[in-house]
């Protein structure tokens, strides 16, 4: 199995297992997570027949922690929109079909689970438009968008605000 910077064999079989499934944390080095000749439980991801590759995952056998925080954040009032946030809204706000964002509640999570701006569409969405949570570090950020758009469209639509978050 390879842990894109370590590997082992099954039964002739190549599996590959990039650090970023490894943990929902950051992970720095993958020697903290795993130790050479260690046996691990993972989940097959998918498998490349033609290169005798299979893709795994340790961190997908445990729950999100970002699901679990949703499930029980104590959200508050937001006291300070974040650079990226300002930037996510920017972006939405200059996208065809959104006609508003608003700041909602915020909250922070007790560790940091990534780096990366990260952007979720959630379920339960308000009339005429959807609730999104941007976290970023630790500090989870509600944002309901006021628009016109399908959920499909909408998902194109955040994919591409990522694509520029973060860019100077």
């Amino acid at each position: 199995m390879s842990i894109y910077n370590s590997s082992g064999e099954m039964s002739g079989v190549q599996g590959l297992l990039h650090k970023s499934e490894l943990s929902w944390d950051l992970v720095m080095a993958v020697e903290d997570i795993v130790k050479a000749g260690e046996e691990l439980d993972v989940m097959v991801l998918s498998v490349d027949v033609a290169r005798c590759r299979v893709s795994l995952s340790l961190k997908r056998l445990q729950r999100d922690p970002l699901q679990t925080t949703l499930d029980s954040i104590q959200w508050g009032e937001t006291t300070l929109a974040l650079p990226e946030v300002k930037q996510i809204i920017q972006v939405l706000e200059w996208t065809p079909g959104i006609k508003r964002v608003d700041i909602g509640r915020q909250a922070e999570e007790s560790h940091t689970v990534s780096q990366d701006v990260e952007l979720y569409l959630t379920k339960q969405s308000p009339q005429g438009g959807f609730a999104l949570v941007a976290r970023v570090g630790r500090v989870l950020q509600e944002l309901l968008v006021e628009t016109g758009l399908s959920k499909d469209d909408m998902k194109k639509a955040l994919t591409r605000v990522l694509s520029r978050v973060g860019r100077s």
